[in-house]
């Protein structure tokens, strides 16, 4: 009978590590105008939880969260936040022509110095109103390493012009789990619905970092952002890992203010 606790503790020495978290650090640069500034990145996933935080020209993050059932975008930089639920979203696209109208509105009864700050988060989180023309992803054949990791590029489509690239690998060490990869594809429906971005604020219109297709193997290591021809956004990945993600990453502080962002047609 005491061989049996002697198994179990041999069994667990000997499981693989935990897989329920994914968490992976890029550096590059974001092109404003002809500006280059450094740009770090953390790209976080767990069952049920995403957070990308970038810091550039600007300090945000974009949290999901699937059981709320809640994409958040938080300005660090000006303190603000605001969230779309998928009630939202549904709203929006039943009345997205109001959209633009209603947000207007709405900024315009805000004080001028927090008029802009506004402003440039909704420009940085939203695109336009209206139907996103359908995502093609185009697998080339060139190869490079990352990380000592081979990767493919993978070229984002959009109406015939190039919105984005990105570098995948097929390792298993990137290998989402199904409940990750299950909250994955719930984020990016939030984001199909509603031409969201969580670009830096000028850096191309429907164009998302970390943007990959799902629905095959080639987790991203090199990400890019593109806007007519031009690239604005360059990430390449220096490490990762797979530790708890941390309760403060997807807290918002007490003194952040929240913007509202109007229902078309109320």
């Amino acid at each position: 009978m005491r061989r049996f606790p002697l198994i179990a503790l041999m069994l667990l020495a000997t499981a693989p590590p935990s897989r329920a978290e994914l968490n992976t650090y890029y550096r590059g640069v974001e092109r404003k105008s002809s500006k280059e500034v450094p740009a770090t990145a953390q790209f976080s996933i767990e069952p049920g939880r995403v957070a990308m935080v970038m810091k550039g020209s600007r300090d945000c993050r974009m949290l999901f969260l699937e059981k709320e059932g809640v994409l958040r975008f938080v300005d660090d930089g000006e303190k603000t936040y605001f969230e779309m639920t998928k009630s939202w979203i549904e709203s929006a696209r039943e009345g997205e022509g109001d959209l633009a109208a209603s947000m207007e509105a709405q900024l315009a009864q805000l004080p001028a110095a927090q008029r802009e700050a506004a402003k440039a988060m909704m420009q940085q989180s939203l695109g336009s109103a209206g139907h996103p023309s359908p995502t093609e992803y185009v697998w080339t054949k060139e190869r490079t390493k990352v990380l000592r990791y081979d990767c493919t590029k993978v070229e984002i489509m959009r109406s015939e012009e190039k919105r984005g690239e990105y570098w995948g690998t097929p390792s298993k060490d990137f290998q989402l789990s199904e409940p990750e990869h299950e909250t994955m594809l719930a984020m990016q429906e939030y984001l199909r619905n509603f031409t969201i971005k969580v670009v830096p604020a000028g850096a191309g219109e429907g164009v998302r970092a970390f943007e990959w297709d799902t629905s095959v193997d080639g987790f991203p290591l090199i990400t890019r952002c593109f806007e007519k021809g031009r690239m604005t956004l360059d990430l390449k990945a220096e490490s990762f890992d797979r530790k708890p993600l941390s309760k403060e990453l997807f807290e918002i502080p007490s003194d952040y203010k929240e913007f509202s962002i109007p229902v078309p047609g109320e």
